[in-house]
């Protein structure tokens, strides 16, 4: 039986390579310009192969990597910065402006390409963060509206406050400036979840290395983190397990370690309120703190808790109290516009808003890096990857047997006992809902995006059911767990929505199976993985999960080389000499990226996304806020000119189109215009309103114009 075992594990390396090499001519049809991608897969195919005859080494190295992460982690970190690496899609205004001062520069992309979907990165957060160093860092900033917008309500951005003591992914600005400072906070986040995973893996999983190296590189790389890298919902998941990891150790830890996690907790509770989306904030929190609970009566003979720990406990209390107070009351206006927008601050969930199909995994997350989605888009339906509805099968199995044991078997129930409860909620308020009234006292109301914390938890229950049932025969059972795992790829594959199949249907390069088929084989495929980690055999699930993630996760998100996307364009260089001798107040007509363009590159664009709504700009031309449901919102302001204003088009919840007159111009201060030539409008001295329009900026080869307004 062993030297077959033996013969089985060579058969699955030889078709791990198979599969990496059919994945490296998938991706190379898709990403033909990034070589840097082959040499990658070239890497991995060794490295699988030479597992063969050096598995026993690759162990060793395995080992090594996890004993010594945090220094491997640091270097890593320090070469990626030197060289300005980061996973931005600014390249997109490569496409808008054309007037590129170096060529060689012009695709800084080395691997993938710029998602036009990740418009909240690249065309709000990442102009937001560049246009602080404009601002000095100041709480306040005027740079995108007249009355100002508080600079950490807008994607919690980089300021000179003692708020940022907890935001440690944009401390690299401050001191580096733009360009290695986006390369800090990309490089940061993935190498400081990939830790923090796996610490918090680690704890649940009661020190089972391998399994909570592939759970963080499975959460860290899921669809659901790198379609969402930025802004908030990423951070929200790494906070929550920031907080569970810190206040597990905070009553654990020995020596130093105690006393380092007693500073760094305090700051991540309030790196966690500060990030202010309420959608995860709510769910994620409580899940970290049932875990917490859970794990420390779980761990209670290793808590290190003397009568001087309630002075750590006193003094990180009046830190997070003392922190948060402070902002919330010097803050509280512009807080209290933030939650009262018509969008997003006034929606109420009940939920009901999720079909059986969406307890499972979807099974077009491989194709979607390549391939927008016909139905919703690739951001919205991105999830992880998880077990969750065969876990819970199988679940009963095992409290059946704990049961029947007197609850002697050392099985950790407490961790699985809590996530099963939690998944029975987490599917009730998907499927059937609650009233408004129970969705507003158990904070359900807030959470409309129950199916991403639904997967994560799924995902947290399917690793520490595996744990389990590997590290106790018991609740070992084959028979059981074949019958549960039939049952749940028939639910699976019936329960396939038809947008899905749509989806598959459409996919522009050519599928040689059909769309049923092709779900077969991917649904075949993860049961595979999930039956190779229950039985025991995780370098090799590990292997097979590897390829999904290179495929749905690795892949969605561009490797940059620096931020010249911004910087290597010739009307850059002309706002940026315009603003050193006139810093005054600039308008982007009949647009939707280039104000925030003009933003990052320094100018004070009013008409750059508000998180909440500029009294100072929208009173002075509607005098009795009679269009407040119009702009009172987190908007992205278009805005034409024409002979008569208009409120009326509003064109989706976070967007809003609207025309003003000339008048409004001088209302404003707008001392510069910048238009696209084929929405310029017929700019001459206006005799009713006595404007000159002077043309300061035109290029042959770039299609925008920079007007100088006088007002005579």
């Amino acid at each position: 039986m062993e030297k077959i075992n033996k013969y089985l594990e060579k058969l699955f390396i030889v078709l791990i390579s198979a599969l990496l090499v059919i994945i490296a001519v998938f991706l190379y049809r898709h990403y033909s310009t990034s070589k840097y991608l082959l040499v990658f897969e070239a890497v991995l195919l060794v490295i699988n192969t030479s597992r063969l005859f050096l598995d026993q080494f690759w162990s060793k190295v395995f080992n090594y990597i996890i004993r010594y992460r945090y220094i491997i982690s640091l270097i890593v970190f320090c070469l990626l910065i030197l060289f300005k690496v980061n996973g931005s899609s600014i390249g997109f205004y490569n496409t808008i402006f054309t007037d590129t001062v170096d060529p060689s520069l012009a695709n800084t992309e080395i691997v993938g390409h710029n998602r036009v979907l990740r418009g909240d990165e690249f065309n709000v957060q990442t102009p937001y963060y560049f246009s602080q160093y404009y601002n000095d860092f100041k709480m306040t900033s005027h740079q995108m509206s007249i009355s100002g917008q508080n600079m950490i309500l807008g994607y919690n951005a980089p300021v000179k406050d003692i708020t940022q003591l907890s935001k440690p992914f944009t401390l690299g600005y401050m001191f580096l400036g733009n360009e290695r400072g986006l390369s800090w906070y990309w490089c940061s986040k993935i190498i400081l979840t990939l830790l923090v995973m796996y610490e918090a893996s680690f704890i649940l999983l009661r020190r089972n290395k391998t399994l909570s190296a592939l759970a963080s590189l499975a959460i860290t790389f899921s669809p659901a983190m790198q379609w969402w890298f930025a802004p908030h919902l990423y951070d929200v998941f790494f906070w929550a397990m920031t907080l569970f990891v810190l206040g597990y150790y905070f009553f654990v830890a020995k020596g130093k370690t105690k006393w380092l996690v007693s500073v760094l907790a305090p700051l991540a509770i309030v790196g966690f309120v500060l990030h202010l989306f309420p959608s995860l904030q709510v769910p994620l929190g409580v899940l970290a703190i049932v875990l917490l609970i859970v794990c420390l009566v779980r761990d209670r003979k290793e808590i290190q808790f003397t009568k001087y720990d309630f002075i750590r406990l006193i003094c990180a209390g009046t830190y997070v109290v003392a922190v948060l107070g402070r902002f919330i009351i010097q803050n509280y206006s512009q807080i209290h516009l933030l939650m009262n927008t018509v969008y997003p601050g006034t929606r109420i969930s009940t939920g009901k808003d999720a079909i059986l199909g969406q307890l499972f995994n979807n099974l077009t997350l491989v194709l979607t890096p390549y391939s927008d989605t016909n139905f919703l888009n690739n951001n919205e339906i991105s999830t992880f990857y998880h077990f969750g509805i065969l876990c819970m099968f199988y679940f009963v199995f095992i409290m059946y047997k704990w049961v029947k044991s007197n609850r002697k078997l050392d099985v950790n129930m407490g961790i699985g006992i809590s996530l099963f409860i939690a998944l029975i909620l987490e599917i009730y308020f998907m499927l059937i809902g609650f009233n408004q009234l129970i969705a507003k006292i158990t904070l359900f109301s807030y959470i409309n995006r129950m199916f991403l914390v639904y997967s994560f938890t799924a995902l947290i229950f399917t690793f520490w059911e595996i744990d389990s049932v590997t590290r106790e025969k018991e609740i070992r059972n084959i028979p059981i767990l074949i019958i549960c795992t039939v049952i749940y790829t028939v639910l699976h594959f019936i329960t396939i929505p038809a947008y899905n199949v749509s989806y598959v249907m459409n996919y522009p390069i050519n599928i040689i199976f059909k769309p049923k088929f092709f779900f077969a084989l991917e649904i075949l495929f993860f049961t595979l993985v999930a039956l190779l980690l229950f039985i025991k055999r995780n370098k090799l699930a590990a292997s097979f999960y590897m390829c999904i993630i290179l495929v749905s996760g690795l892949t969605v998100n561009p490797i940059v080389i620096g931020s010249s996307a911004i910087s290597n364009h010739k009307i850059y260089n002309v706002i940026q000499d315009i603003v050193k001798k006139d810093n005054t107040n600039w308008l982007a007509l009949n647009s939707t990226y280039e104000q925030n363009f003009l933003l990052a590159s320094g100018a004070k664009c009013i008409n750059a996304v508000n998180f909440y709504p500029d009294y100072g700009k929208w009173l002075l031309v509607d005098k009795y806020k009679s269009n407040d449901k119009v702009y009172n919102r987190y908007a992205h302001l278009r805005i034409n000119l024409g002979v008569k204003r208009d409120f009326s088009n509003k064109i989706a919840p976070d967007a809003a189109e609207i025309t003003i007159t000339y008048n409004d111009l001088k209302k404003w201060k707008v001392k510069y215009i910048l238009v696209e030539n084929n929405h310029d409008p017929f700019y001459n001295i206006d005799e009713a309103n006595n404007i000159q329009f002077t043309k300061i900026y035109e290029n042959s080869k770039d299609p925008h114009r920079i007007y100088h307004l006088n007002y005579q």
